[in-house]
């Protein structure tokens, strides 16, 4: 291969490893985001994740208003956000689509959610997040920002360990 064609792969593979959004993944840190309130959720304006950061611990959780064991997760957290006031922040990522992203602020809100609840219409969150998609999806971020917990799916029977699981990241200094 001559000098020119080497160089043209080389750059060729740079741009094409630039291109890859990093994957979000337990160990490491989390990456910023921000994205708008649900409209007619329980908040307004924009959440960033950055303000959060390095101040608490952050629980993200993916749902979509047609994901009925999401519908029992949300209010799990709610008290859990309830119980630790401002030592937790949780969020609510929806990833309804068009034809469904304008029921997710009233479905929270049905829910008693007074924690953020934000829309993601473009995925670049969901992509970097939960590739995957599922629903539900959690992640558990810690003071330090570094990614502690991964779960995807949701059960009732879950719930102590979930408890016990946000009292240690809450503890964590």
């Amino acid at each position: 291969m001559n000098r020119r064609a080497f160089a043209s792969t080389l750059l060729a593979a740079a741009f094409a490893t630039a291109a890859q959004p990093v994957l979000a993944s337990v160990g490491t840190e989390a990456p910023e985001f921000t994205l708008p309130a649900a409209p007619g959720g329980p908040t307004r304006g924009r959440f960033r994740l950055a303000d959060s950061l390095h101040r608490k611990p952050v629980v993200v959780l993916f749902w979509a208003t047609w994901c009925q064991p999401c519908m029992q997760e949300l209010p799990v957290y709610q008290a859990l956000f309830q119980r630790y006031g401002g030592q937790l922040q949780v969020v609510a990522v929806s990833m309804d689509g068009p034809d469904t992203v304008a029921e997710a602020g009233a479905t929270a809100r049905r829910l008693g959610i007074t924690f953020p609840v934000v829309t993601d219409l473009e995925t670049q969150v969901v992509s970097v997040y939960n590739p995957r998609r599922a629903a539900p999806f959690s992640v558990w971020i810690d003071r330090a920002g570094i990614i502690t917990r991964e779960r995807e799916g949701f059960s009732m029977s879950e719930q102590r360990q979930i408890e016990a699981g946000i009292a240690d990241l809450v503890r964590r200094r």
